[in-house]
């Protein structure tokens, strides 16, 4: 966690006003311990999450310039060893995602029946239908998708930190503005793609004419590879499969989703919609 809290320090004092530094204690530390707990206080960043009821031209290059101009701002950081499990010195090699969602396809593929089994005894209607229909598209996908990653598993492209879980929901704005980028938690060393994937797939599906004006907003600020663009595809792709089987997890195997499943089911719907589009090329 101090790390991350470093990385955006760095972007901030480069510039970057749109991500929440936390604040420090008066010990000076960012992460303070209290009655045996730590703690992190971050400012509340203003503008409402709002770009898939508001969507425009002008916003979008807002939010995709700032982005490319966050990734520049600690692309150089370099992080201790005391972190090196999530992040390591910016470096030229294969995107580490590429290869960790190969090893959960065919977890997934080994797993699928065990899911099913569960699904038909599940209680919450509209939680069942909607699981029972991503097993389905699970097994018909899978396959492409798998082949796909394994055809980018051995691109070197630029490494260095990376937001990871960056999609439209946490992108504020304010007016046609970028005001917040929030929920930095899963961010560890990757390739750039790995954000522009999520992001690009969250806002527009499969829209490939607005995939298009993104990416160009991105680079008009930092220009990305050739094996950085071959890498978004297969990672969009690999994420909707993915996305829903993960929910499943979290429901049978890690028990954590709450009693009330509506918000769950909304997003499942969305994630449907996509995947059913995704088996239908597989």
């Amino acid at each position: 966690m101090l790390a991350i809290h470093q990385v955006l320090e760095l972007a901030n004092h480069r510039g970057i006003t749109a991500v929440p530094v936390p604040v420090r204690s008066d010990s000076g530390t960012t992460l303070p311990e209290v009655a045996g707990e730590f703690w992190q206080l971050e400012p509340w960043m203003p503008g409402v999450a709002d770009f898939s009821t508001r969507p425009s031209d002008e916003r979008l290059k807002s939010a995709m310039t700032q982005l490319a101009r966050f990734h520049n701002a600690i692309r150089a950081w370099e992080p201790t060893a005391q972190v090196s499990q999530w992040f390591q010195a910016s470096t030229m090699r294969a995107s580490p995602t590429v290869k960790h969602r190969i090893t959960m396809i065919d977890g997934y593929a080994s797993s699928v029946s065990d899911f099913e089994a569960a699904l038909a005894k599940e209680s919450d209607r509209r939680f069942r239908d909607a699981g029972s229909q991503i097993a389905i598209l699970f097994r018909t996908a899978h396959p492409r998708v798998k082949q796909e990653l394994s055809a980018v598993e051995g691109l070197s492209v630029p490494l260095q930190p990376c937001i990871r879980d960056l999609w439209c929901d946490h992108l504020l704005f304010q007016g046609d503005e970028l005001t917040g980028i929030v929920d930095f938690g899963a961010m560890a060393t990757d390739s750039v793609s790995c954000d522009l994937s999520r992001l690009l797939g969250s806002l527009f599906g499969d829209d490939s004419e607005s995939w298009q004006k993104g990416l160009s907003d991105y680079e008009s600020a930092r220009a990305l590879t050739e094996a950085e663009h071959r890498l978004l595809r297969p990672l969009d792709r690999s994420g909707v499969l993915l996305s829903g089987m993960t929910w499943l997890k979290r429901r049978y195997v890690l028990r954590n989703t709450s009693a009330d499943l509506s918000p769950v089911c909304d997003r499942l719907d969305v994630i449907l919609a996509r995947l059913a589009v995704l088996a239908l090329s597989s």
